[in-house]
Protein backbone atom coordinates (compact mmCIF):
# COMPACT_ATOMS: atom_id res chain seq x y z
CA UNK A 1 0.00 0.00 0.00
CA UNK A 2 1.02 3.64 -0.24
CA UNK A 3 0.48 6.96 1.55
CA UNK A 4 0.67 5.49 5.05
CA UNK A 5 0.82 7.94 7.99
CA UNK A 6 4.17 7.44 9.70
CA UNK A 7 6.49 9.18 12.13
CA UNK A 8 8.12 10.72 9.09
CA UNK A 9 4.93 12.30 7.79
CA UNK A 10 4.10 13.49 11.31
CA UNK A 11 7.65 14.38 12.26
CA UNK A 12 6.62 17.78 13.65
CA UNK A 13 4.40 16.11 16.26
CA UNK A 14 6.62 13.19 17.23
CA UNK A 15 9.05 13.53 20.15
CA UNK A 16 12.60 12.71 19.13
CA UNK A 17 13.31 11.20 22.54
CA UNK A 18 12.05 10.99 26.10
CA UNK A 19 14.38 12.57 28.66
CA UNK A 20 13.89 11.14 32.12
CA UNK A 21 13.59 13.75 34.87
CA UNK A 22 16.23 11.90 36.91
CA UNK A 23 19.89 12.28 35.93
CA UNK A 24 22.30 9.43 36.66
CA UNK A 25 25.56 10.12 38.43
CA UNK A 26 29.09 9.66 37.12
CA UNK A 27 31.82 7.49 38.61
CA UNK A 28 33.39 9.75 41.22
CA UNK A 29 35.72 9.30 44.17
CA UNK A 30 35.20 7.91 47.64
CA UNK A 31 34.41 10.54 50.28
CA UNK A 32 37.53 10.16 52.44
CA UNK A 33 39.89 10.95 54.15
CA UNK A 34 39.37 14.64 55.05
CA UNK A 35 36.82 13.76 57.73
CA UNK A 36 39.63 11.90 59.57
CA UNK A 37 41.66 15.09 60.12
CA UNK A 38 41.17 16.91 63.41
CA UNK A 39 39.32 20.17 62.84
CA UNK A 40 40.82 23.36 64.23
CA UNK A 41 39.13 26.74 64.27
CA UNK A 42 41.08 29.92 63.63
CA UNK A 43 40.25 32.09 66.62
CA UNK A 44 42.12 35.24 65.55
CA UNK A 45 41.34 35.41 61.83
CA UNK A 46 44.68 34.03 60.64
CA UNK A 47 44.65 31.64 57.70
CA UNK A 48 47.64 29.75 59.16
CA UNK A 49 47.23 27.30 62.02
CA UNK A 50 50.10 26.50 64.37
CA UNK A 51 49.73 23.30 66.40
CA UNK A 52 52.19 23.17 69.34
CA UNK A 53 53.28 19.95 71.01
CA UNK A 54 55.44 19.11 74.00
CA UNK A 55 59.04 18.02 73.57
CA UNK A 56 59.78 14.82 75.42
CA UNK A 57 62.01 14.52 78.51
CA UNK A 58 61.45 10.77 78.58
CA UNK A 59 63.75 9.73 75.76
CA UNK A 60 62.56 8.00 72.64
CA UNK A 61 59.85 5.34 72.44
CA UNK A 62 61.13 1.79 72.46
CA UNK A 63 64.62 2.87 73.66
CA UNK A 64 64.63 0.37 76.55
CA UNK A 65 64.44 3.17 79.10
CA UNK A 66 67.68 4.86 78.02
CA UNK A 67 66.14 8.32 78.45
CA UNK A 68 65.06 7.83 82.06
CA UNK A 69 67.37 5.18 83.49
CA UNK A 70 69.65 7.61 85.40
CA UNK A 71 68.61 11.04 84.16
CA UNK A 72 66.23 11.71 87.04
CA UNK A 73 68.14 10.12 89.90
CA UNK A 74 68.51 12.52 92.85
CA UNK A 75 71.05 12.67 95.68
CA UNK A 76 70.22 13.79 99.18
CA UNK A 77 71.28 17.37 100.01
CA UNK A 78 72.31 17.99 96.41
CA UNK A 79 70.61 20.65 94.31
CA UNK A 80 68.71 19.47 91.29
CA UNK A 81 69.74 20.85 87.90
CA UNK A 82 67.09 22.94 86.24
CA UNK A 83 65.43 21.54 83.10
CA UNK A 84 63.57 23.79 80.67
CA UNK A 85 60.26 22.55 79.34
CA UNK A 86 60.03 23.07 75.58
CA UNK A 87 57.58 22.80 72.72
CA UNK A 88 57.70 22.30 68.95
CA UNK A 89 55.04 23.15 66.39
CA UNK A 90 53.51 22.19 63.07
CA UNK A 91 51.99 24.73 60.68
CA UNK A 92 49.53 24.55 57.82
CA UNK A 93 47.42 27.14 56.02
CA UNK A 94 44.02 27.39 54.39
CA UNK A 95 43.91 27.47 50.59
CA UNK A 96 41.09 28.61 48.33
CA UNK A 97 39.13 26.23 46.13
CA UNK A 98 36.71 27.44 43.46
CA UNK A 99 34.52 26.38 40.54
CA UNK A 100 32.24 28.41 38.26
CA UNK A 101 29.38 27.32 36.01
CA UNK A 102 27.60 29.74 33.66
CA UNK A 103 24.06 28.67 32.75
CA UNK A 104 22.21 30.50 29.98
CA UNK A 105 18.59 31.52 30.36
CA UNK A 106 17.69 29.52 27.26
CA UNK A 107 19.18 26.36 28.78
CA UNK A 108 17.01 26.84 31.85
CA UNK A 109 13.87 27.77 29.93
CA UNK A 110 14.10 24.84 27.53
CA UNK A 111 15.19 22.18 30.02
CA UNK A 112 12.61 19.75 31.35
CA UNK A 113 14.59 19.62 34.60
CA UNK A 114 15.04 23.37 35.03
CA UNK A 115 13.52 23.24 38.51
CA UNK A 116 16.24 20.95 39.86
CA UNK A 117 19.08 21.96 37.55
CA UNK A 118 20.58 24.51 39.97
CA UNK A 119 20.36 22.03 42.83
CA UNK A 120 22.12 19.32 40.83
CA UNK A 121 24.83 21.74 39.72
CA UNK A 122 25.44 22.73 43.36
CA UNK A 123 25.64 19.11 44.52
CA UNK A 124 28.13 18.26 41.80
CA UNK A 125 30.24 21.32 42.63
CA UNK A 126 30.37 20.30 46.31
CA UNK A 127 31.42 16.79 45.28
CA UNK A 128 34.14 18.11 42.96
CA UNK A 129 35.68 20.46 45.53
CA UNK A 130 35.53 17.71 48.17
CA UNK A 131 37.46 15.40 45.83
CA UNK A 132 40.10 18.11 45.40
CA UNK A 133 40.45 18.43 49.18
CA UNK A 134 40.61 14.66 49.66
CA UNK A 135 43.36 14.49 47.05
CA UNK A 136 45.36 17.14 48.90
CA UNK A 137 45.17 15.18 52.12
CA UNK A 138 46.14 11.91 50.43
CA UNK A 139 49.21 13.69 49.06
CA UNK A 140 50.41 14.17 52.66
CA UNK A 141 50.80 10.41 53.12
CA UNK A 142 54.05 10.50 51.18
CA UNK A 143 55.63 12.86 53.73
CA UNK A 144 55.19 10.54 56.71
CA UNK A 145 58.64 9.61 58.01
CA UNK A 146 57.84 6.08 59.20
CA UNK A 147 57.18 3.49 56.53
CA UNK A 148 56.15 -0.15 56.08
CA UNK A 149 56.21 -2.24 52.93
CA UNK A 150 58.61 -2.53 50.02
CA UNK A 151 58.73 -1.21 46.49
CA UNK A 152 57.03 -3.33 43.79
CA UNK A 153 55.72 -5.80 46.40
CA UNK A 154 51.99 -6.42 46.84
CA UNK A 155 50.50 -5.35 50.17
CA UNK A 156 50.30 -8.25 52.63
CA UNK A 157 48.88 -8.92 56.07
CA UNK A 158 52.46 -8.92 57.38
CA UNK A 159 53.02 -5.37 56.10
CA UNK A 160 49.82 -4.07 57.71
CA UNK A 161 50.80 -5.80 60.95
CA UNK A 162 54.25 -4.23 60.75
CA UNK A 163 52.66 -0.77 60.55
CA UNK A 164 50.30 -1.47 63.47
CA UNK A 165 53.11 -2.89 65.61
CA UNK A 166 55.41 0.04 64.81
CA UNK A 167 52.73 2.51 65.88
CA UNK A 168 52.19 0.60 69.13
CA UNK A 169 55.94 0.45 69.82
CA UNK A 170 56.12 4.23 69.41
CA UNK A 171 53.56 4.50 72.25
CA UNK A 172 50.95 6.05 69.98
CA UNK A 173 47.70 6.34 71.94
CA UNK A 174 44.43 6.73 70.07
CA UNK A 175 42.19 5.00 67.55
CA UNK A 176 43.65 4.36 64.11
CA UNK A 177 42.28 4.42 60.58
CA UNK A 178 43.73 3.01 57.39
CA UNK A 179 43.34 4.63 53.96
CA UNK A 180 44.47 2.13 51.35
CA UNK A 181 44.82 2.61 47.62
CA UNK A 182 42.41 0.49 45.58
CA UNK A 183 45.22 -1.81 44.46
CA UNK A 184 46.55 -2.07 48.00
CA UNK A 185 43.19 -3.03 49.52
CA UNK A 186 42.73 -5.61 46.75
CA UNK A 187 46.09 -7.20 47.56
CA UNK A 188 45.44 -7.02 51.31
CA UNK A 189 42.11 -8.83 51.01
CA UNK A 190 43.62 -11.43 48.68
CA UNK A 191 46.32 -12.13 51.24
CA UNK A 192 43.80 -12.32 54.09
CA UNK A 193 41.90 -15.10 52.35
CA UNK A 194 44.87 -16.91 50.78
CA UNK A 195 44.98 -20.70 51.12
CA UNK A 196 47.25 -21.78 53.96
CA UNK A 197 46.80 -18.59 55.94
CA UNK A 198 46.30 -18.79 59.69
CA UNK A 199 42.59 -18.12 59.17
CA UNK A 200 42.42 -21.54 57.54
CA UNK A 201 44.87 -23.44 59.74
CA UNK A 202 43.83 -22.00 63.10
CA UNK A 203 40.44 -20.42 62.40
CA UNK A 204 39.42 -19.69 66.00
CA UNK A 205 42.76 -18.25 67.09
CA UNK A 206 43.21 -16.24 63.90
CA UNK A 207 39.72 -14.84 64.13
CA UNK A 208 40.29 -13.67 67.69
CA UNK A 209 43.68 -12.17 66.87
CA UNK A 210 42.69 -10.44 63.65
CA UNK A 211 39.25 -9.34 64.75
CA UNK A 212 38.33 -9.22 61.08
CA UNK A 213 34.95 -7.97 59.98
CA UNK A 214 34.17 -7.13 56.37
CA UNK A 215 31.79 -4.41 55.18
CA UNK A 216 28.91 -6.12 53.33
CA UNK A 217 29.33 -3.93 50.26
CA UNK A 218 33.12 -4.42 50.10
CA UNK A 219 33.71 -0.71 50.04
CA UNK A 220 30.91 0.10 47.59
CA UNK A 221 29.57 2.87 49.79
CA UNK A 222 30.12 6.64 49.56
CA UNK A 223 32.82 6.62 52.25
CA UNK A 224 34.65 3.55 50.91
CA UNK A 225 34.64 1.64 54.23
CA UNK A 226 35.84 -1.85 53.32
CA UNK A 227 36.79 -3.81 56.44
CA UNK A 228 37.89 -3.66 60.06
CA UNK A 229 41.11 -5.44 60.95
CA UNK A 230 42.49 -5.60 64.51
CA UNK A 231 40.20 -2.80 65.56
CA UNK A 232 41.19 -0.50 62.69
CA UNK A 233 38.72 0.63 60.02
CA UNK A 234 40.18 0.42 56.53
CA UNK A 235 38.84 2.57 53.70
CA UNK A 236 39.60 2.30 50.01
CA UNK A 237 40.63 5.34 48.00
CA UNK A 238 41.69 6.09 44.42
CA UNK A 239 43.22 9.52 45.09
CA UNK A 240 46.41 8.23 46.71
CA UNK A 241 49.70 9.18 45.06
CA UNK A 242 52.03 7.11 42.94
CA UNK A 243 55.61 7.05 44.24
CA UNK A 244 58.99 5.57 43.29
CA UNK A 245 58.67 6.55 39.62
CA UNK A 246 55.04 5.33 39.60
CA UNK A 247 56.10 1.81 40.59
CA UNK A 248 54.21 1.96 43.88
CA UNK A 249 51.14 3.40 45.54
CA UNK A 250 51.24 5.24 48.86
CA UNK A 251 48.65 4.38 51.51
CA UNK A 252 48.69 5.20 55.22
CA UNK A 253 47.55 4.19 58.70
CA UNK A 254 47.26 7.05 61.17
CA UNK A 255 45.53 8.32 64.30
CA UNK A 256 42.13 9.58 63.21
CA UNK A 257 41.11 13.08 64.15
CA UNK A 258 37.34 12.70 63.86
CA UNK A 259 37.36 11.41 67.44
CA UNK A 260 37.92 14.52 69.62
CA UNK A 261 39.67 12.44 72.29
CA UNK A 262 42.44 11.74 69.77
CA UNK A 263 43.50 15.39 69.46
CA UNK A 264 46.84 14.94 71.33
CA UNK A 265 47.88 12.24 68.84
CA UNK A 266 45.96 13.17 65.67
CA UNK A 267 48.24 12.85 62.64
CA UNK A 268 46.52 15.42 60.43
CA UNK A 269 44.68 18.66 61.12
CA UNK A 270 42.35 20.78 59.05
CA UNK A 271 40.97 24.30 59.22
CA UNK A 272 37.92 25.85 57.57
CA UNK A 273 38.15 29.57 56.86
CA UNK A 274 35.19 29.75 54.50
CA UNK A 275 32.61 26.95 54.34
CA UNK A 276 31.36 25.80 50.94
CA UNK A 277 29.50 28.75 49.47
CA UNK A 278 27.42 29.51 46.40
CA UNK A 279 27.45 33.00 44.90
CA UNK A 280 25.20 33.93 41.95
CA UNK A 281 25.85 36.78 39.54
CA UNK A 282 23.84 37.87 36.52
CA UNK A 283 25.52 38.52 33.19
CA UNK A 284 22.60 40.31 31.54
CA UNK A 285 24.30 40.95 28.22
CA UNK A 286 25.00 37.22 28.00
CA UNK A 287 21.52 36.36 29.32
CA UNK A 288 23.06 33.93 31.72
CA UNK A 289 23.67 33.32 35.41
CA UNK A 290 27.12 32.66 36.82
CA UNK A 291 27.17 30.15 39.67
CA UNK A 292 30.37 30.57 41.66
CA UNK A 293 31.25 27.90 44.23
CA UNK A 294 34.14 28.43 46.61
CA UNK A 295 35.60 27.59 49.99
CA UNK A 296 38.79 28.13 51.97
CA UNK A 297 40.18 25.06 53.66
CA UNK A 298 43.55 23.69 54.61
CA UNK A 299 45.09 20.45 55.84
CA UNK A 300 48.48 19.58 57.22
CA UNK A 301 50.49 16.95 59.05
CA UNK A 302 50.52 17.88 62.73
CA UNK A 303 52.17 14.86 64.35
CA UNK A 304 54.49 12.79 62.21
CA UNK A 305 55.13 9.87 64.56
CA UNK A 306 51.43 8.95 64.85
CA UNK A 307 51.17 7.95 61.19
CA UNK A 308 52.73 5.20 59.10
CA UNK A 309 53.25 5.30 55.35
CA UNK A 310 52.36 2.07 53.50
CA UNK A 311 54.33 1.36 50.32
CA UNK A 312 53.07 -1.35 47.97
CA UNK A 313 53.09 -2.32 44.31
CA UNK A 314 51.07 -0.20 41.87
CA UNK A 315 48.64 -1.86 39.42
Amino acid sequence: MANETTTTTLTETVHAEFITPMIQDYAGHYANPTQMAFQYQSGNGSATVSVPRWDSDEGSPNDDGAGVDTEFNATEATDLANRAIATSESNFAAAEYGLMRTVTDTALEDSIASGMLFTQIMLKAASTLTAAKNDDMCALFTSLSNSSGATTVDLTVATVDDALYDLAERTIVGSLVGILDNEAIRNFQDNLQSVGANAVVYPAAASALMGLSVAPAQGRNPQGLTLNYKGVDFYRNDLTDLINASADVCSAIFVRGDDPSNQPSATFGQVVKRPFRLGMQRDESLRATELVFSERWGVGETRDDSGQKIVSDAP
